[in-house]
């Protein structure tokens, strides 16, 4: 009996296909192991979700699944996450302009030097 390839890989896990892993490396962690843990409370709808791409044959996990959707996610609002970090510079700036402000009132009114 002559087997199918594609039916055979896509009953394989993601993380059993390596052409598979390759395209998607950039969404589950890349070539580095995913060592974060994030704790996330979903909604049944989302689990659900997670579900369907585990049974399909799609990922081995909830786990990978998700680090792979919010991958996509973050690709996805690349322009976003751009503006928000060059805000998030400008707020640390200014924070630690603040705090040596801060110690230079403190340590002057303590008579300390400035």
């Amino acid at each position: 009996m002559k087997r199918n390839p594609r039916a055979y890989a896509a009953a394989l896990p993601l993380s059993s296909v390596p052409e598979l892993q390759e395209l998607l490396a950039s969404f589950c962690g890349g070539k580095a192991p995913r060592s974060n843990v994030v704790m996330v409370r979903l909604g049944d709808l989302a689990a659900a979700s997670l579900d369907e791409l585990v049974e399909a044959g799609l990922f081995s996990s909830r786990s990978e699944a998700a680090a792979f959707l919010v991958g996509a996610g973050i690709e996805a609002q690349r322009e976003l996450f751009a503006r928000i970090g060059k805000h998030s510079r400008e707020i640390k700036k200014i924070r630690q302009s603040l705090k040596r402000e801060a110690l230079e009132t403190l340590r002057a009114a303590a008579g300390g030097p400035s």
